[in-house]
Order: structure tokens, then sequence, then C-alpha cells
């Protein structure tokens, strides 16, 4: 274990651990007790040797369970919401998740693994080891990521009351695009390395949000529903913008370019979207550049703008009055009349 975890870029016995010391260690669905016991302990070992290269000093706890779906659902979060939290299924199965939590109004961060891979990590020798001590990283990553942010600007994460839906909106894909950025890039030197899947899942976005959206708008022209088809249109969006973060991310941890990924370089050629992963990569990157360090939330903000020209570019125009109401419009293409 100790080899894997020197895979990171910092030597982890210069540096301390970070994780609480008594961090609480949920197993569920394990058939033996005194295997469930073990597993917790040895997650726990892991967590711990992964806390002297991130910082886990905000991780409230971690949930490794066999019916992930129902941990999700049972995860106390410390707070009313109305969202419930599930796995991602549309593009790529969801076998782990970060929450943030609020716990004596502190903003921290709860891991939440499938246990169908975290099992992996009990052989070294399995073909599934690097991939589940690779996605523990990661989530670890979200656990630090989220810290920074909070610390930076404090009372927003979980406490922030939104402007209206299009600012909500905005705010969505601004934190989506840059955690998954900085959790690839923090997270790429450990265990497995995910390339070829990021890779293989922006370009299928690449290839099919523009015709999701359309087919979305086409359906608006009969239903006439202006908040239900901004939120549509954002979160299909917003979803390619997310997945070209976490490509962009782990090119970045990885020390990548576009010559180095010919599959990329060739589904971006001519694209429309081409111009918008360039300007994405140097927005994600000029927030890491001040990682931690963020004087104001403008370089946030950016995103926000990016995913408003790519919604405009998609047939959506979001526009602002003086009285504070938002007005939509959404002009009539030939890829977007109902057939």
């Amino acid at each position: 274990m100790e080899k894997d975890i020197q895979s990171g870029t910092r030597e982890p016995e210069d540096r301390p651990y970070t994780a609480p010391k008594n961090l609480p260690v949920t197993v569920r669905g394990f058939d033996m007790e005194e295997r469930a016991t073990q597993f917790a302990h040895l997650a726990g070992v892991y967590i711990q040797e992964l806390s002297r290269q991130i910082d886990l000093s905000r991780l409230d706890g971690v949930t490794i369970a066999f019916d992930y779906n129902q941990a999700l659902l049972d995860l106390d979060r410390g707070y009313l919401y109305s969202h419930r939290l599930t796995p991602s299924d549309e593009f790529a199965i969801g076998v782990a998740m970060t929450p943030s939590v609020i716990r004596d109004g502190i903003v921290k961060s709860h891991i939440v693994l499938n246990a169908a891979l975290a099992i992996a990590l009990e052989d070294p020798n399995s073909e599934h080891f690097k991939l589940a001590l690779h996605t523990l990283a990661h989530e670890c990553a979200h656990v630090e990521i989220t810290h920074r942010f909070d610390t930076a600007f404090p009372n927003v994460l979980l406490q922030n009351v939104y402007k209206n839906i299009h600012d909500a909106a905005r705010w969505q894909i601004n934190l989506a695009c840059w955690d998954e950025y900085a959790a690839t890039w923090i997270s790429a030197p450990f265990g497995h390395d995910p390339t070829a899947g990021y890779e293989e899942t922006f370009i299928l976005l690449l290839n099919e949000t523009r015709s999701k959206a359309n087919a979305l708008i086409k359906a608006y022209r009969r239903h006439g529903d202006v908040t239900k088809i901004m939120a549509e249109i954002y979160a299909a969006y917003g979803s390619l913008m997310k997945f070209a973060a976490y490509h962009l991310g782990n090119m970045a941890g990885q020390r990548l370019s576009l010559m180095d990924l010919p599959k990329t370089k060739a589904a971006l050629k001519g694209h429309w979207f081409a111009s918008y992963f360039e300007r994405l990569g140097v927005l994600c990157k000029r927030i890491a550049d001040d990682y931690g360090h963020w004087s104001d939330q403008s370089s946030f903000e950016a995103l926000g703008d990016l995913a408003d020209e790519l919604v405009v570019e998609g047939g959506l125009i979001v526009s602002h009055r003086n009285d504070g109401s938002l007005y939509m419009d959404i002009p009539f293409t030939s890829e977007t009349m109902p057939e």
C-alpha cells in the first residue's frame, strides 16, 4: 500500500496526517461483521495515508455501502434541503460522491463510496485495485477543494441565496466545472490512469449535446414552460462543460496536451465547441493558479459567463430586466422547429 500511496506528487513522510484521528468509517451490507470491521480499518488507513498529501481536515466521515443508492439518501447533511442525492447514470455510472454537510455550523464533506468498487482495496493485486484507490483519492480531493472554497468565501456553500433561477443555474455550472477540474488535477497521480475514460465520455457528450438541446427546444415549442426549458438547456450545456472540465483537469494533472490525445484533437477539429474547450481550460487554470488564495469570485463568475455564451449559441438568450425579472428569448431556427 505504501508504494501505491507514494505515487502522489509529494513525499508522504514529509507531511503530517490531516484527517481527523477518530474519523468515523461506516460500512454497510457486508456479509460478515469481522470482514466489515477489518475493511473499515483498512479504508481508514488508506485515507490517513492520503491525508498526508491531500488536506482532509474537514472530512466529516466516510460511508462505504453495497446499498450505495440508499446510503446517499440516508446521509444526514445537517440542514434542510429538497434535492435528493442520487448516483449519476446518464453519461457515466456514479460509484462515489462527496456531498457537503454542515456540522456545528461548519461546512464539511462526507465521502460515500459504492462498496462493490471499494472492496478492491482489500487486494493490491486485484484488477480493480488501482481504480478503487484513484476513486478514493478523487473523492478526498473534493474534501480539500470544498474546504479551500469555503475558507475563501464563507457562508456561500449550502447557504447562498441565489438572486433568481438564472443565477442558480450559472453557479451550479461554476462549481461543477471547478470542482471536477480541481479534483481530477489533484488525484491524477494516484492509482488508475482515468484519461481514456474521461476522453471517451467527453467525446460522447461533444457529439450528442447540441442535438439533445435542440430536441429540448423543440419540445418547448409545444409546452411553452420557459422556466423548464431554461433549466434543461443550462443542464445540457453545463454537463458538456463539466465533463470537459474533468478531461481538462486530468490533462493538467497528467501533464498532457492535445498532441498527446489524438482522439480528442480530432473530435474538436472544426467543432463548434473547440474554442469553448480551450477557453474553459484557460479559465480553470487561472483559478488553479490562485488555488486557495482567491480575493474575489470573479474568476468563478467567468465560468458562468462562458456558460451563458454557450447557451446563447445553443439558442437561448436570457436577459435581465430593470425590475429584476428575467426575459427569455428562444429564436426560431431550422434546427429547433418541431417537425
